[in-house]
């Protein structure tokens, strides 16, 4: 290849000088070389054109100020917030707010925030699980089944209270295991009056049983109920039904008793009186308990551990008007 004789430099506006910012090229009217260089390196607005690229897919065409916080890299955004916001039966609109009300707002959406963001962290997890694909991240139903997939993992690592433990929760707190005076019914709900008076007299004469009264399923019974097992107090039961119970020995039947819901027939098989209640009745109240219990406290701390592995940023300039 033969060099040219002379070579000469011009500057030319990007993009004249071709893609690669430097070209030769040769005068027409002279014959004269020239290097043509562009004044901005092509390479540089490469890079800025990728920096835009990446800004737009990165916000997903979302306006900064729409972005309420970013999880790492993942935005939630203004939109998501309003609409969990809304989904909230509870939440109340103020025309005109009070101070007190504006702040009472805020706390709330603050705490949907939080909640979001928890949420969001238990799906990264779900993702680094494999319990959840890139492609599915965007479908609630696939992303509420990850959720519960990671919070059942999380509660394998807790154990479940001993008889032991459970016996120790209740010696100590034994004022918590009070209760007032419960009863053992079985019970009739009727439609009429005078079906409840006919079936009362069966009742006593020993023709019909509650029990086979209830398997009969006849026109006018609306309910029955024939628990040997569970003792109720009078706080559980309709009114008219409580103040009957005092004048009631056990075994009788009560005469039709008139409630909101029909006409109520009931016999008292049992009376316990008020006082503590036996550990072997709450026993498996207060494991569910201490253990529900632990679950709350394992998946704090694996919050608080999440929180400290992430990148997590809040805009709460961002949240006035939700």
């Amino acid at each position: 290849m033969t060099l040219p004789g002379k070579i000469s430099y011009r500057e030319l506006p990007w993009p004249k000088a071709g893609v690669s910012g430097i070209n030769l090229d040769r005068d027409q009217d002279s014959g004269e070389i020239f290097l043509q260089r562009s004044t901005v390196s092509y390479f540089f607005y490469r890079i800025i054109f990728l920096t835009l690229i990446s800004s737009l897919l990165f916000c997903g065409c979302t306006s900064p100020q729409d972005v309420v916080a970013i999880i790492d890299d993942e935005p939630i955004t203004r939109n998501q917030l309003k609409t969990r916001l809304n989904t909230y039966d509870e939440k109340t609109v103020f025309a005109a707010a009070t101070d007190f009300e504006t702040q009472t707002q805020l706390a709330n959406t603050e705490a949907t925030l939080t909640q979001l963001i928890n949420e969001r962290l238990l799906l990264i997890e779900a993702r680094k699980l494999k319990l959840l694909t890139d492609t599915d991240k965007d479908d609630p139903a696939k992303c509420k089944q990850a959720i519960r997939k990671v919070l059942i993992r999380l509660g394998e690592k807790v154990s479940f209270p001993s008889y032991q433990e459970a016996f120790t929760y209740y010696n100590q707190h034994r004022n918590e295991f009070s209760s007032k005076s419960r009863y053992l019914l079985e019970h009739l709900l009727l439609d009429s009056e005078n079906l409840a008076w006919e079936l009362k007299e069966k009742l006593e004469k020993k023709e019909l049983s509650l029990a086979e009264a209830a398997r009969r399923q006849a026109v006018g019974i609306k309910s029955a109920e024939i628990d040997n097992q569970r003792l109720i107090t009078v706080d559980e039961m309709p009114a008219g039904v409580a103040a009957m119970l005092p004048d009631l020995k056990i075994n009788q039947i009560s005469p039709p008793i008139a409630t909101p819901y029909g006409y109520h027939l009931i016999i008292i098989r049992k009376i316990v009186p008020a006082g503590n209640i036996p550990f072997p009745e709450v026993e498996n109240k207060i494991k569910d308990s201490l253990f529900a219990e632990r679950l709350k406290l394992n998946y704090q701390h694996w919050l608080e551990l999440s929180r400290r592995q992430h990148t997590i940023k809040i805009y709460r300039k961002h949240l006035a008007g939700l």
